[in-house]
């Protein structure tokens, strides 16, 4: 299935998050250039997913896993899991899934929207901040390897100019 997402980066007082979240660990079994391969769990379901490619347009399957296959494979990972707390919000028709993340990532806070086309418009709310689809710094996959804690100074840096 094909992906279209872009990421933004959330900072600042104006983004109230609803009560309701999910919570989501992840780690990868695999990492190559344009390719991983994680298991996520989010709160009693795993799922496999295989992504291809890199930017905004990315091939993605997804395979739901038995709970033994998937706490199996999520001992198998890596490295340590990335923790964080997604919620759902609605804006101008359109979800947006906004990740608080925990552990070495804590303080890093991310929306995502899918979209059907890469040139679609969106709305764009007041909390977005700096889109960072295109750097790999903000890829799930570099954050399981290089956490926001190895690079602490740059990025408070990096939000204090937003």
């Amino acid at each position: 299935m094909l992906e279209i997402e872009r990421k933004f980066l959330v900072h600042g007082p104006a983004l109230d998050l609803p009560k309701k979240h999910k919570r989501l660990e992840q780690a990868y079994l695999m990492r190559m250039d344009g390719r991983s391969l994680r298991v996520r769990r989010i709160e009693n379901k795993y799922i496999l997913t295989l992504k291809i490619g890199s930017g905004k347009v990315r091939e993605e399957v997804e395979q739901r896993l038995e709970r033994e296959d998937g706490k199996m494979l999520m001992g198998q990972a890596l490295e340590a899991p990335i923790k964080k707390k997604r919620y759902e919000i609605k804006v101008g028709g359109k979800l947006w899934e906004i990740d608080v993340f925990d552990g070495e990532n804590k303080g890093l806070v991310l929306a995502e929207i899918e979209l059907k086309h890469p040139d679609e418009d969106f709305p764009h709310p007041s909390w977005l901040r700096r889109e960072v689809t295109g750097d790999r710094r903000f890829h799930n996959s570099s954050l399981a390897t290089y956490p926001i804690s190895a690079w602490r100074g740059d990025f408070e840096a990096m939000l204090a100019k937003e």
